[in-house]
């Protein structure tokens, strides 16, 4: 004890003043670094008070030796403990249930019943595309900063009260938190009376029991969030494997005040990368003040600006509904591998774009997979809204095993044509390879819904049901491609499995025969 009193005088005399500014001066740069927080200058000698608890903890002497204790333990890994208890110095998970009325209020009357009415017309037009075969429809939430969850479940509530058949849908409500602490109590569902200090009583009633710790949220609701631990800066998103991808809504709200405008900027663009076309984006009222909005469009209710990703739910269904059977044969007779899009795009290149784009056609050939990625930089260069180049850089990354830079590629190659289907085919893949079924069959469901007759996906698609053990998806999987595959002529090829149809059938008959399907 006393050499710790010792240690803490010395870290206050004047002469070692210099020192330690340069050692909180790093510290600052390091949290920066890591997480992208900005601890601005008139918090920094709350920080420094607070980094002394740390000090003490571990028995160090001063903020150098606590620097050099980061640095040295490797402890700059995400999630490594004396981070973890270095968070909690310098983030505050002060919340409560149904914060902020008015945009609660927008969610509740206009943002979620919009979804809602969108994704049920959605699930029945799918369900008609795909010949009745039933679709749950899907609804995608994520609390991005969700501290002890009170955000995360709010959201559920909402959700539980507009959908009554909830539980014929397809529905994840995700909440993430770089504390992970915090992510604990918000697992746990138990809360104080503070966290209700703006909720009505029948809500609090009907979705809450007494606890002796407070009131615990209703187990149905509980079952409706996942939570897990999430870094905003250091993560890459949209991020499959931990379901971070296609978000109809988005809602991070105080978490920016953390950030610096640099950081802030990063931040936005990862969450348009992580929405489905139409999604929402809702943040604190004024936290991307002066912030480049443009990929978004900004609108503005009396409650709040609620920014959505550039197709608007009206727009995306009416381009749905213009698909007709003939383009999307004559999308289907285009492609050329379910890996490798084919060069007509519908604008017009230059002699010089396309003799880079056949030469990295090749180099693919050949596996010159770096090649490949620095061939479509420069295509990208002179043509940022080049399709063709995404696809081919993700297709590089992906045989490199980089899958976090093939998904990103193939979601910017979204972004430029978002009823392409060549980019799902490699993100199912990929998620295939990582043993992420669920995603790997949605991407799959989504190209069939955008191109009905796709032989490949219900092949994959049959597969992994098969592969499951989910016989009766997989019958009406195999059932469904054998229709599209009595409509086309016996000696055809499939380009992508280099088979006849007559081959392809006599394949799917022995895997109807093998289930013991009638037909």
């Amino acid at each position: 004890m006393n050499q710790i009193s010792s240690d803490r005088s010395t870290l206050l005399e004047p002469n070692s003043q210099y020192s330690e500014d340069f050692s909180l001066s790093q510290m600052v740069a390091l949290i920066a670094d890591t997480f992208g927080i900005h601890i601005k200058p008139h918090y920094q000698d709350t920080l420094k008070k607070n980094l002394l608890t740390r000090i003490r903890a571990l028995g160090l002497c001063s903020l150098h030796d606590y620097y050099q204790f980061l640095v040295a333990r490797n402890q700059l890994v995400p999630g490594a403990t004396e981070w973890q208890e270095l968070i909690s110095l310098f983030t505050v998970t002060e919340t409560y249930f149904f914060r902020d009325q008015g945009q609660m209020s927008l969610l509740k009357n206009q943002l979620l019943p919009e979804l809602i009415e969108h994704k049920r017309e959605l699930g029945l037009t799918q369900r008609n595309a795909a010949n009745g075969e039933f679709y749950r429809p899907t609804l995608r939430l994520w609390s991005a900063g969700c501290s002890s969850g009170e955000e995360a479940y709010s959201l559920a509530i909402l959700v539980k009260e507009l959908i009554p058949d909830n539980q014929a849908w397809d529905i994840l409500i995700l909440g993430t938190d770089i504390n992970q602490p915090a992510i604990a109590l918000a697992q746990q569902g138990i809360y104080s009376d503070w966290s209700f200090r703006t909720t009505t009583p029948e809500i609090k009633n009907r979705y809450f029991q007494s606890h002796k710790k407070g009131w615990k949220i209703d187990s149905a609701i509980r079952a409706m969030v996942k939570f897990q631990p999430g870094n905003l800066m250091q993560d890459n998103y949209p991020a499959y494997a931990s379901r971070i991808h296609d978000f109809d809504l988005i809602i991070c709200r105080n978490v920016f005040i953390y950030f610096d405008f640099k950081a802030i900027a990063q931040i936005i663009s990862k969450f348009y990368c992580s929405l489905t076309p139409g999604g929402f984006l809702l943040t604190g009222h004024t936290e991307l003040h002066g912030q480049k909005t443009e990929p978004f469009q900004v609108k503005n209710f009396p409650q709040s600006a609620v920014y959505q990703r550039h197709t608007s739910l009206n727009e995306q269904s009416k381009i749905l509904n213009t698909i007709t059977p003939a383009a999307i044969e004559s999308r289907e007779t285009k492609i050329s591998s379910p890996s490798l899009p084919s060069l007509g795009t519908g604008f017009d290149v230059s002699a010089n774009t396309q003799t880079l784009l056949d030469t990295a056609k090749e180099s693919l050939i050949q596996k010159a997979y770096a090649d490949v990625i620095q061939i479509a930089q420069q295509l990208i260069a002179q043509a940022p809204q080049h399709f063709q180049a995404y696809c081919l850089m993700a297709e590089a990354y992906a045989n490199l095993g980089d899958y976090s830079q093939a998904n990103q590629a193939c979601q910017q190659a979204l972004q430029i044509s978002p009823l392409a289907i060549e980019p799902y085919h490699l993100l199912a893949q990929i998620a295939e390879e990582q043993g992420e079924r669920d995603s790997a069959k949605l991407f799959l469901k989504r190209i069939i819904y955008l191109a009905p007759n796709s032989v490949t996906a219900h092949l994959e698609l049959g597969s992994i049901y098969e592969r499951e053990g989910n016989e009766k998806q997989a019958q009406k999987t195999w059932r469904s491609l054998l229709e599209i595959l009595q409509n086309l002529p016996q000696q055809a090829i499939d380009s992508h499995n280099q088979q006849t149809t007559a081959e392809l059938q006599a394949h799917v008959l022995k895997h109807l025969n093998s289930t013991s399907y009638e037909l």
